[in-house]
This record gives C-alpha cells, sequence and structure tokens, in this order.
C-alpha cells in the first residue's frame, strides 16, 4: 500500500512536467526552450489581456456613437418638429382668416355682374395675404386652390383651379375631414418655369358658417433643402443617409451617393424589418452594412432613421485595436529581451562547453574550458577538460598510426591502377599490329586508346564539346569495325561550340543504346546514328537520331527510370546532368516503333569555354 501511493503522488506531482516535454520540440538547444516557453507565457498572457480590453474598448465606442447619435437625431427631430408646427400654425391663419374666407366665397359663387373693379381688388387682397404669409423662413410658397372658375384662378404661381388637382389626392383630402396630408418630396413647377423639390402639407378650407362646405384647398411648399439643413448640422456620416418617413413611406431623405444608387422602396423595407428592439440593428444595403439609428418625431407620428456604415464606426475600433497591437508588441519586446537575457546568463556555460566539443569533432584540440563557478555546470566543464585531453593522448599514439598506415596503403594501391600502364599496353599492341600490317588492328587499338584516354580525362569532371565528340568518334570507329561497315555515323555541329565545357561522358552513352537496343536489334543489324550539336535559345542541345526498331510509349516512360542491360546508359546520363545543371535540364526521349528514336540533351549554353580552339578528330 505504501509503495502504491508513494507512485500515485509522485505521477500527480511530475504531470505537467511531462506535458511542457512533450509541447516542446527536441530539437531545441536548452535556451530555446527556455526561451520558447517564455516567450510563449508572455505571448498567451499579453494577447488574452490585449484582446479582452480591445473587446471592452470597442464595446464603450459603440456604446458612445450610439449615444452621441441620439442625442444628434433628438436635436434633429426637436428642429423638424419645431419648423413643421410653425408651417401648420401658418395653415390655421389661412383657414381662419375672415377677409380670405370672404373672397373664396365670393370666387365660388362667381362674380356675375359684379364690376372688374371688384374681382382685381380681391385679386389684390389675396396675393396680399398669401404674401403675407409666406415671409416665414419655413415657407417657400403658399398655393390656393379655388373652387371657382374666375379670372385669377389660372394665375399658376399661389392661385390655382381645385378642379387640376390629382384625383386621388383630391379624395384623400375630402376623406381626411380637415385634417392635415404631407405629400412626400416631389416636384413642383412655378413660374417662371421655375421647378423645385417640395415637400407639400395640404388642408382643406372649409366655410366657416357651412363647415360641410370645402371652398378651396390649401397647400404649403416647403423646399426639401430646408429640412435637409437640419440633418447637415448633425454631420452623420460622408457615407450615410437620413430618411424621414411616416407609416413606412419616406417623406425626405439626405443621403449619400454610396446609398443614393439603391432603390428608396428596398432601403425603407430594409428599415421597417429592422429589430428595433435592439440599441442600433444592422441592416445590409448591397454589400455593405450599416447601423440603423431610429428616433421618433413628435409630430404626426413621423419616425428618422440614421444610417452609418458599419466599417465607418468600427474603424475607430481598428485604431483602438492597432495601439492595443503595438502596445501588445513593445510588452512582448521588452519581455523578450529579458528572457533573452536570462536564457543566456543560464546556459552560457553550456554553450561554451557545446562550442568546445563541436572543436573536437572538428578535430581541433583548443585550450581548455576557463572553469568558472561551483555549480553543476562548473563541474560538467571540468570534466570535459579532463576528456579532452585524454583523447588528445590517444589520438597522437593510435588515430595519426592508423591514418598514416591507410594513406601508404592508398599510395601503393594507386600506383597500380595508373592509367599510363594500360595506354603503353595499347600502344605496344598498335606497333604490333604495325610491324605484320593488321591495319584493322591499328584502327581497332589506336580507336580503344583514344576511348580511354577521353573518357578518363585526367580525372576532371568537365570536358569540352570537341573532346565529348570524339570520345562518341572513337566508339563509332571501334563499332564499325566490329560489325564489318554496316553502320554509318554522322556529326553536325557548330564550329563554335566545340570549345564549350561540358560535364563528360554525358554523349557516349546515348549513342551505345542507340547501336546496341536500337540499330542491332533489326533483322539486317545495319543502321545510321547522327549526332547533332546546336543552340537554342539559352541551351546547348546535343540530339542523337537512329533508324534502329524504336521504342514504344511505355518503354520510353521507364527509359529515364532504368537503363536497359544494367549498365551505364540514359538514366544515369539524365540523373548526373540534373544533380550537375538542375532540374530543368536533362534527357528528353522521342521515339516510334519501326522508325527510330531521336535523344536530345538540353544543357545551359552560358558555360565558360575552354583554353584554346578545340578541334575534332574524325
Amino acid at each position: 500500500m505504501v509503495m502504491k501511493r508513494r507512485g500515485l503522488t509522485a505521477g500527480t506531482r511530475s504531470w505537467p512536467g511531462r506535458i511542457v516535454r512533450r509541447l516542446l520540440p527536441r530539437s531545441l538547444t536548452l535556451r530555446g526552450k527556455l526561451l520558447l516557453s517564455y516567450l510563449t507565457i508572455i505571448i498567451l498572457a499579453t494577447a488574452l489581456i490585449g484582446y479582452f480590453s480591445y473587446l471592452k474598448a470597442t464595446q464603450i465606442v459603440e456604446e458612445q456613437v450610439s449615444v452621441t447619435f441620439k442625442q444628434a437625431l433628438q436635436q434633429a427631430a426637436i428642429n423638424i418638429t419645431y419648423r413643421l408646427e410653425e408651417v401648420e400654425n401658418v395653415s390655421e391663419l389661412i383657414l381662419m382668416h375672415p377677409q380670405l374666407q370672404l373672397i373664396l366665397k365670393r370666387e365660388r359663387s362667381g362674380y356675375g355682374d359684379t364690376t372688374t373693379v371688384q374681382l382685381l381688388n380681391d385679386f389684390q387682397d389675396l396675393i396680399s395675404i398669401v404674401t403675407n404669409l409666406e415671409n416665414n423662413r419655413n415657407i417657400y410658397r403658399i398655393r390656393i386652390f379655388v373652387s371657382g372658375d374666375s379670372l385669377y384662378s389660372r394665375e399658376s404661381n399661389n392661385i390655382f383651379r381645385m378642379k387640376d388637382l390629382d384625383g386621388a389626392l383630391m379624395k384623400q383630402l375630402m376623406d381626411s375631414d380637415g385634417h392635415i396630408l404631407w405629400k412626400s418630396t416631389y416636384e413642383q413647377e412655378y413660374l417662371p418655369r421655375n421647378r423645385l423639390e417640395v415637400i407639400s402639407m395640404f388642408r382643406t378650407m372649409n366655410d366657416l358658417q357651412n363647415l360641410r362646405s370645402v371652398i378651396a384647398v390649401v397647400a404649403i411648399d416647403i423646399q426639401e433643402n430646408v429640412l435637409n439643413s437640419v440633418f447637415k448640422e448633425v454631420n452623420f456620416s460622408e457615407n450615410g443617409a437620413i430618411f424621414v418617413y411616416n407609416n413606412g413611406e419616406r417623406i425626405t431623405s439626405f443621403a449619400s451617393e454610396a446609398i443614393s444608387e439603391f432603390d428608396e422602396h428596398d432601403v425603407m423595407e430594409k428599415i421597417s424589418q429592422a429589430d428595433h428592439t435592439e440599441d442600433m440593428p444592422i441592416i445590409r444595403l448591397g454589400e455593405t452594412d450599416f447601423f440603423t439609428i431610429l428616433q421618433k418625431v413628435e409630430y404626426n407620428g413621423w419616425e428618422i432613421a440614421a444610417l452609418v456604415p458599419v466599417r465607418e464606426i468600427r474603424a475607430k475600433n481598428r485604431i483602438i485595436g492597432e495601439y492595443t497591437g503595438y502596445i501588445g508588441l513593445l510588452v512582448i519586446g521588452l519581455a523578450t529581451l529579458s528572457a533573452i537575457l536570462l536564457a543566456n546568463r543560464l546556459t552560457r556555460g553550456l554553450r561554451t562547453l557545446v562550442l568546445h566539443m563541436q572543436d573536437v569533432k572538428q578535430g581541433n584540440y583548443g585550450e581548455a574550458i576557463q572553469v568558472t563557478g561551483n555549480d553543476e555546470i562548473s563541474g560538467l566543464q571540468s570534466q570535459y577538460n579532463s576528456m579532452v585531453l585524454r583523447i588528445k593522448e590517444l589520438v597522437d599514439t593510435v588515430y595519426l598510426i592508423g591514418v598514416r598506415k591507410q594513406a601508404a596503403e592508398l599510395t601503393a594501391l594507386e600506383s597500380q591502377i595508373k592509367p599510363h600502364f594500360l595506354y603503353n599496353t595499347l600502344d605496344t599492341l598498335k606497333w604490333m599490329g604495325i610491324r605484320i600490317k593488321a591495319d584493322h588492328i591499328v584502327s581497332l587499338v589506336d580507336s580503344l586508346s583514344r576511348f580511354f584516354r577521353i573518357g578518363l580525362n585526367r580525372g576532371q569532371e568537365l570536358t569540352a564539346v570537341v573532346s565529348e565528340l570524339n570520345h562518341v568518334q572513337a566508339f563509332m570507329n571501334i563499332q564499325e569495325i566490329r560489325y564489318a561497315g554496316k553502320l554509318h555515323y554522322y556529326c553536325e555541329v557548330d564550329s563554335e561550340l566545340l570549345s564549350r565545357r561540358i560535364t563528360k561522358l554525358i554523349l557516349q552513352p546515348i549513342v551505345e543504346n542507340a547501336v546496341l537496343h536500337g540499330i542491332q536489334q533489326k533483322e539486317d543489324h545495319s543502321g545510321t546514328v547522327i549526332v547533332r550539336v546546336q543552340t537554342d535559345d539559352d541551351h546547348l542541345v546535343f540530339t542523337v537520331i537512329d533508324d534502329g526498331v524504336g521504342m514504344t510509349r511505355k518503354q520510353q516512360e521507364v527509359l529515364l527510370r532504368e537503363d536497359r542491360g544494367g549498365g551505364y546508359g540514359v538514366k544515369n546520363v539524365h540523373q548526373r546532368i540534373r544533380l550537375y545543371y538542375g532540374e530543368k535540364y536533362g534527357v528528353e526521349c522521342y521515339s516510334r516503333p519501326g522508325i527510330g528514336t531521336c535523344i536530345r540533351i538540353r544543357l545551359p549554353l552560358a558555360m565558360n569555354e575552354l583554353h584554346g580552339s578545340g578541334r575534332l578528330h574524325v
């Protein structure tokens, strides 16, 4: 029981450490792990504090914006109410004006035998009354639609005929029982040819002695700019709008170009569908979201809706976010600097030890580590100094002896395989052939000697194009002798390309494949090999063409992955070119069964030329 309890306690205490060890990458140094641990804690703490601070700040900003906009709309509603009540008061004066009542009743009855003087006096008095009432700053024009057909009823500036009113409007007025009827913004024409956007208040004017009798209709026109001037003072948004509406029907609006492009009916429908229980409901017009601030007007049930782009309000939030981010970065930077200094101090001794161990790994036994302090790292450094000293002694007595022995064995082996022994032997065979006048043997030995000499290239990786072509020529000379003249070889090359430097042994294996797997597979074992060297844009292109048996598509696909015959073939050449010049260079294969094969090798043209002029041996 005691053992189990101890095990449980130890496991419980160590689980955070196991989690931390699993989270940290194993490839990190101790210093890196310390830095990563510190920075993780710092970044998480700073990010959480910054994030929640940003959320709270943006919430406060939006609440303040909402309060500010509502206060501005309340003031606008008060101003509009005041102006409308002024207009309504003027209409009351018109309806109750006794002289105007007499004039309009005479006009309705017709003047008959009344003198023209009376008619002119009534007209002048009528115009005078209307003109005096028009002096109100909110009123642009007062229009009176008379019920009779007197001469001045066609004045068409202040006096109009009632029967010229729109039928639907007239019916609404009659059904309103003397109440006010507002007509939303429309275009009205005045003399002389003056057309303005106005909002009009219509009222029927009844005979005060017989209230059921309508003697005229009064229209008081207010320029739309009069109400819009109230909204301009609010200065909501350059890309927003303010709508005044009643029962879902727009009365007037002050909109930016960004909103004026939308259909008015759709905008009003979106406003009416907004959740009015929210503080600032959001509606979408096109691809843009708008905050909606609603305010009732204490007049005739009118309402005001202000639309402000969400991005415009949240631009301020973005500024807060940027400042929060800058402060967070500053905190992280200062904390990172502190973490680096602390990690450096804790791991300085270990890093010194690692650097000395790397020097020892490379065979450099430098000075001993200067041990400072009395902690565990200092003890480790002291033990390391003793170990290095012992290793140095062992290297001096054992390792160097082994290296010298190996070098001596390599030197002996190298002396046995030097190529000049092979060349001397081939040269001896050549002279023996000359003595017995065996021309074919002389040519064969001479070609073989050239083949080996060019192929070895004195151990150098790069060679000239001319050397590579001479290597191919030597190989073809040997094959022509071997196959008794059934092979034909042609070489086409621009003399300017002969001195170009290329990697060696890339052309001869291709030609050998053409002979062995192309031409020699034919029934008569005869054929032609053509080698061309030319330029194509910035490429140096080698083309090997044979009229052998050709290959199927499947064989072509396998060609660059597997060498036929297990020798030094196309696959090896392709891989060496790509390793030396890059992935976009290499070998390309085009072939048709029964016709032949074309192998194309692409190398970069921009290579240094060899010193001296190349000469092609045929």
